[in-house]
């Protein structure tokens, strides 16, 4: 074999590879962004969740039971404005400090037997689904 015919042959398998390696790249990161796109929002789902059964424990007047949804919650929203954050969402991240401050003063309501808590729970899960109802930019 010439010189030339062994070029030729490195030459394709170095575009192959080089091919290869861009498309499996290019959608794996689609992949990511999706999976990471519907984890945010089982996340806002999960807080959602916690946050209703927070208010039917507080029309129980069960507040042990609540503020423990409600810290639950309090998590979640600190680990959601993390990850947002990490994403380049500051923006959104910040929407969401107004509702980790809300959640936190439902807490404190609910630690001192206060039925107010119910109001602020409902005031912190409509700032929630306000902040994240825009879909994240891709």
């Amino acid at each position: 074999m010439s010189m030339r015919g062994f070029s030729f042959i490195l030459l394709g398998v170095v575009v192959a590879f080089g091919t290869g390696w861009l498309v499996g790249a290019s959608g794996r990161s689609t992949l990511e962004q999706d999976r990471d796109r519907h984890e945010l929002r089982s996340r806002v789902a999960q807080t959602e969740a916690l946050l209703l059964a927070a208010r039917v424990s507080l029309f129980e007047t069960n507040f042990g039971d609540a503020s423990d949804r409600i810290d639950r919650a309090l998590g979640l929203v600190t680990t959601l404005q993390t990850t947002l954050r990490e994403t380049g969402q500051p923006e959104r991240a910040g929407r969401l400090e107004v509702v980790a401050a809300q959640i936190r003063d439902a807490a404190l309501l609910a630690r001192e037997f206060d039925s107010r808590a119910q109001a602020v729970v409902d005031g912190a899960l409509g700032n929630l689904r306000a902040s994240m109802s825009a879909d994240p930019p891709d």
